[in-house]
């Protein structure tokens, strides 16, 4: 049966995650001397004197509700690239483990792959720009942890068929990132729906406003 936590590399299990003061106080109003911030007010115009919310929570509330989806289940990155940095980390150990990437595809896979020394296995996308499935899981082995599917595609803008990527959620024992950072210029693109339904699909990567969602929603 599919788990996240035996894909986690086992380190990152046991991590304990860091928690200052701010973290801990669920108000919006006080000083807080702990961050450093200047209790006499900003010194411009502006209300700068303050720290933001290091949880992003009214954003994440507005996002959950234009999403449908809850705020608890979004994680917001900068950009798409820092979501696709802490994947690799996250679930790769450099020098044993391996990704999937599917060329031409996004640039940054591959470099935040090289930059952790993982191995990258590379299947070309078919003549018309879609997934070889067959090959792909072929070159699948006991250390391929991602398969990173971007749909629309960059560079080519085309969306992949949607049989293809549920083949590979079906037959993939590990995790599938659907890159859709450009799925707002297509339609019915959205994969949003199939991530209880298929446990692999664990991350779908949105636009810049929304990147880096994981949620549970009925089929």
């Amino acid at each position: 049966m599919f788990s996240i936590k035996n894909l986690v590399r086992p380190h990152i299990l046991n991590l304990k995650p860091y928690s200052s003061a701010r973290d801990e106080y669920s108000g919006t109003e006080g000083v807080f001397l702990d961050a450093n911030e200047n209790a006499l007010g900003s010194a411009t115009n502006e209300n700068n004197s303050r720290y933001p919310d290091p949880m992003q929570w009214a954003v994440k509330e507005h996002i959950a509700e234009i999403s449908s989806i809850k705020k608890e289940q979004i994680f917001l990155g900068n950009g798409s690239d820092e979501p696709i940095e802490l994947l690799v980390k996250a679930f790769c150990r450099p020098n044993v483990d391996n990704i999937i990437l599917l060329p031409p595809t996004y640039g940054m896979y591959k470099v935040s792959a090289e930059l952790n020394e993982i191995e990258i296995k590379y299947v070309p996308l078919t003549v018309d720009f879609q997934i070889d499935t067959f090959s792909i899981l072929a070159n699948v082995d006991e250390f391929t942890k991602i398969i990173f599917v971007c749909s629309p595609n960059n560079p080519t803008g085309n969306l992949l068929k949607k049989e293809d990527i549920l083949h590979l959620l079906e037959n993939f024992n590990g995790i599938v990132v659907v890159d859709q950072a450009y799925v707002d210029f297509a339609e019915n693109g959205s994969f949003l729906n199939y991530l209880e339904c298929h446990p692999e699909l664990y991350f779908v990567i949105l636009s810049e406003a929304k990147d880096f969602m994981n949620q549970t929603r009925s089929c």
